[in-house]
């Protein structure tokens, strides 16, 4: 039986386009009439284009997706076949972790309206810091642009955060954080990085508005709270980016604070 392009568009829901792009690709040698050049396709030029289309359904490539139909063995289909399973498979877990992120990161979300502004005692956890800007000065050494290749691979599991390394200096460090369990899990190794271990933290979720250059002085409630009550600072004060939003013409730039402290510091 033969068809128009009409009658396949209908029946494989397919667009003309796509059957010129078969044609092109050799996918489909379709019968074309010498005089009208109208073209006519088989039950067998059917058949591969609905194979054509599986195939793609699972992310071969046209060039495999030709070695797979016209020259394969069938030890090459099964190897080829193996390598894309495990390619499903490398997704399947970057999708569980992904999926494990962004299922804390919306904890983190929908806790700020209860925690914003409030200060109190928690435990931070261990995380690698890639620094790229000391204050307003961007670092552009080499070991810095290698750093920054790699934060690039993995953008989607890091934060922005601000570093003071010293809480009687009014100078900080930008650049990206990366939980440390998470660097290990995906073989993870910035040339450039800081590790700010885990610990016992003061904390809060403070909002700077707008504002991108920060001042020490975000850190007066946490330290207040940590003199009030007898704690000794231990580590490095720090704000990691948690989301920026405009809410009534107003924008608001959310961070949670930590300042480590000494568990046996009261």
């Amino acid at each position: 039986m033969k068809y128009t392009q009409r009658d396949i568009c209908r029946i494989l829901n397919i667009t003309r386009e796509t059957l010129r792009f078969y044609e092109k690709e050799g996918i489909i040698s379709p019968e074309i009439d010498p005089v009208n050049r109208y073209r006519y396709y088989d039950d067998y030029q059917m058949y591969r284009i609905a194979e054509c289309r599986r195939y793609q359904a699972n992310e071969f490539s046209i060039s495999e997706i030709k070695a797979m139909m016209d020259t394969d063995s069938l030890e090459q289909y099964v190897l080829r076949m193996e390598r894309k399973r495990a390619e499903f498979e490398r997704k399947a877990e970057e999708y569980f972790w992904l999926k494990e992120h962004t299922e804390d990161y919306l904890r983190i979300l929908r806790s700020i309206p209860k925690e914003l502004g409030k200060v109190h005692e928690s435990f931070v956890e261990s995380i690698v810091f890639i620094p790229e800007k000391k204050g307003n000065e961007l670092q552009l050494d080499q070991e810095s642009i290698e750093s920054n290749r790699y934060i690039m691979n993995r953008l989607q599991y890091s934060f922005m955060m601000a570093v003071f390394p010293d809480i009687r200096n009014d100078e900080y460090e930008w650049g990206f954080g990366v939980r440390t369990w998470m660097r290990d899990l995906f073989k993870y190794n910035p040339v450039k990085a800081r590790h700010l271990p885990g610990s016992h933290a003061v904390a809060s979720v403070i909002d700077t508005g707008d504002a991108w250059n920060f001042s020490i002085s975000v850190a007066e409630p946490l330290t207040a709270y940590a003199s009030e009550h007898g704690l000794e600072p231990a580590g490095m004060f720090f704000m990691r980016q948690v989301v920026k939003t405009e809410e009534n013409g107003k924008p608001h730039r959310y961070f949670e604070a930590y300042l480590p402290v000494k568990e046996d510091g009261r």
